[in-house]
């Protein structure tokens, strides 16, 4: 058995793991800032690129673990996808979902593919739909009209800022453990100072971007703040499935750009819904 780190060596691995999330965590806020001042066309672009690197992530831990996920044709999938809801809409995106799920499935007949392509296929299929499907819903935020880039970024803001509140509280405070038996650190406590965190940036937000109002900024972050977590424990449960702590090791003490967005990509589809009904 390995000889337990002293209590002082853990501490400051935390400290410095704490560290390098801070510095990651703001680099991609400035990044984030600079694409909404920019406008829509950046904040698409940075959208998609984190979605896409996700995605590999993904793919490339299923490779590692076993699986054969047909790489290059999720990563074209998952680009086709994107740019559908970017330029042509709802229907652009099932035709450009569907030619996946077919390509995917064509290639799963290739010669040496392995025991199980059904199953691989299936894979490929499921990083698509999960990862670039849930960016395509923010991306469909970023086309609302009037104030996409606005209710995209508040979208952004909301979860983030749950995301963090979590991770800072949930370490220091974290005693009542959510769920052991899929992700050990992640707390009641986090969760709790999560959903605070959502609804103050939520009405926030809302009051200071247009077109929302202060209670759907509020709405906006009851929904996150609530499902957020849920995001979180899916990526954990496919991270335990395959055998792997972080979907990689891109950003330091984050993790991967998967274990960053996987809140977003999950609330990302209930926040379009929620939009499409106010404007209903």
């Amino acid at each position: 058995m390995a000889e337990a780190a002293p209590r002082g060596a853990r501490a400051a691995r935390s400290g410095r793991a704490m560290a390098q999330a801070v510095v990651s965590g703001a680099i991609l806020l400035g990044l984030a800032a600079a694409a909404f001042a920019i406008g829509a066309p950046a904040l698409f672009s940075l959208v998609a690129a984190v979605a896409l690197i996700a995605l590999y992530e993904l793919l490339t831990a299923l490779r590692r673990a076993g699986r054969r996920p047909v790489v290059g044709a999720g990563i074209a999938g998952g680009l086709v996808v994107l740019v559908a809801a970017y330029r042509g809409g709802p229907g652009w995106v099932a035709a450009a979902g569907g030619v996946t799920v077919l390509g995917a499935l064509a290639l799963a007949l290739r010669p040496g593919r392995g025991p199980t392509p059904a199953a691989d296929a299936a894979w490929t299929v499921l990083g698509v739909a999960w990862i670039a499907g849930g960016a395509a819903a923010a991306v469909g935020l970023l086309r609302a009209d009037p104030g996409g880039a606005a209710v995209t970024t508040a979208f952004l803001v909301v979860v983030a800022a749950g995301d963090v509140a979590a991770f800072f509280v949930g370490r220091r405070w974290g005693r009542r453990r959510l769920a052991p038996s899929l992700s050990p650190g992640k707390s009641w406590e986090g969760v709790g100072a999560g959903l605070v965190a959502s609804l103050l940036a939520g009405a926030c937000a809302g009051g200071l971007l247009a077109p929302l109002s202060t209670l759907e900024g509020l709405g906006l972050g009851l929904l996150c703040g609530v499902f957020g977590p849920v995001g979180d424990l899916v990526e954990s449960a496919v991270k335990r499935e395959i055998g792997v702590k972080d979907s990689s090791g891109l950003l330091p003490g984050h993790g991967g750009f998967l274990d960053r967005i996987d809140a977003m990509i999950f609330c990302a589809p209930l926040a379009l819904a929620y939009v499409v009904v106010l404007g209903a």
